[in-house]
C-alpha cells in the first residue's frame, strides 16, 4: 500500500518555476522530495522554500501528504519500527487506546490487568461495579483476612460498628450473644466489651463474625476512604471481572491511567497496533513527523 498523493505535478513545477520540458526530461519518474533535495542543491531558492514549508508547518504536512486519510497515516505507522511506532501511541487520547483493546481476547486482558498497580485496578473494578455491589461479591475467606490486617486500625472498625444501619447491628448484636435484641439487657455494654478487646483479640473476634455484618462493615470503611479496598487481595477483583463479557468490561478500562494502556496497546502485532495508533490527531501527528521523524515519509511514499 502506497501513500495517497493528490498532487498536480504542474502547479508544482510552476512554484518552484521548472520549466515543463526538464520536469520530464530530468524529473519524470522522480518524487516530490527528490526533486526538492535536487533543486535546493542547485541553488533554486524556490525549492528551499517549499522544503521550509513543508517540513515546518504541521498544517502543509497535513494537506501535501494528504495526513487526514487514515490510510495514509496507516502506511506511515507500518513503515516505522517497533520503537517509534510505540511513542505515537502516549498521542493519542484515553477513549482511542481502549478502543484498541478490544484487539485482545478476555484472557489476555485479564492477565495484564492482574499485573497493574493495585489502584488502578481497584479504579477499573469500581468503574464496572458499584462499591456495594463490589462489596456484596466478596468472598467469606476475604472478608476474615481483611479484618485480620494489621493494615487496618482498630478504631477504623470500631468506628464503622457506630456507623452500622439500626437493623444490621441488631443482627449483629443477636449474632453474637444469642439472645433477641429486645432480650438484650445493655447492648451499649456489649459494644464497649468488643471494643475494649486487646488488639489481637479484636481481629480475631471480628474475622469469625457473621459475612453480612462484616460486609456492612467494609462498605462502611470504603466508603470514607476507598484505600481500603487495597486490603483484599488482586486476584480477588480480577475473579470479579472475570464475571464480565469482554464487551462489558473492556469499558471500564479507561480508568486505568494513560501509560498503562500504552504499555497494554504495545504489546499488540504491529499491523494492530498500527491501526490504533492511526487514530492519532492528524496535526498531532504532523508535529511527531516534523520533531525528527520525516525520514518515514520517503520511506512509506517509495513502499
Amino acid at each position: 500500500m502506497a501513500i495517497v498523493i493528490d498532487a498536480n505535478m504542474t502547479l508544482f513545477a510552476e512554484r518552484l518555476h521548472i520549466p515543463a520540458t526538464r520536469m520530464v526530461e530530468d524529473y519524470g519518474l522522480k518524487t516530490i522530495d527528490e526533486i526538492i533535495e535536487a533543486e535546493a542543491a542547485q541553488g533554486n531558492t524556490q525549492a528551499v522554500q517549499y522544503a521550509q514549508e513543508m517540513f515546518s508547518s504541521p498544517e502543509k504536512l497535513v494537506n501535501i501528504f494528504k495526513l487526514t486519510n487514515i490510510e495514509n497515516k496507516f502506511t506511515l505507522l507500518q513503515s516505522m519500527d517497533d520503537e517509534t511506532r510505540v511513542e505515537v501511541l502516549p498521542l493519542l487520547e484515553k477513549d482511542d487506546l481502549v478502543m484498541g483493546l478490544y484487539f485482545f481476547n478476555k484472557e489476555k486482558l485479564l492477565e495484564m490487568l492482574a499485573h497493574v498497580d493495585q489502584e488502578e485496578l481497584i479504579n477499573v473494578v469500581l468503574d464496572a461495579f458499584p462499591p456495594d455491589q463490589v462489596v456484596m461479591m466478596i468472598p467469606e475467606e476475604d472478608l476474615a483476612k481483611f479484618f485480620q490486617s494489621k493494615d487496618l486500625d482498630k478504631y477504623i472498625v470500631v468506628n464503622a460498628l457506630k456507623d452500622l444501619p439500626q437493623e444490621v447491628m441488631m443482627s449483629f448484636l443477636e449474632g453474637i450473644t444469642g439472645q433477641p435484641y429486645d432480650k438484650i439487657q445493655d447492648p451499649q455494654g456489649v459494644i464497649n466489651n468488643i471494643t475494649e478487646l486487646p488488639e489481637d483479640k479484636f481481629r480475631d473476634f471480628m474475622s469469625q463474625i457473621d459475612p453480612d455484618v462484616q460486609r456492612q462493615l467494609v462498605y462502611q470503611i470504603t466508603k470514607k476512604d476507598q484505600k481500603y479496598f487495597q486490603l483484599f487481595d488482586n486476584y480477588m477483583y480480577i475473579d470479579m471481572l472475570n464475571t464480565l463479557m469482554k464487551n462489558d468490561m473492556v469499558p471500564s478500562m479507561i480508568a486505568l491511567e494513560k501509560e498503562t494502556l500504552v504499555n497494554m496497546i504495545s504489546v499488540l502485532p504491529d499491523d494492530l497496533m498500527s491501526i490504533v495508533a492511526a487514530q492519532v490527531d492528524t496535526k498531532e501527528f504532523a508535529k511527531f513527523l516534523i520533531e525528527g521523524h520525516l525520514e518515514f515519509l520517503e520511506k512509506a511514499w517509495m513502499m
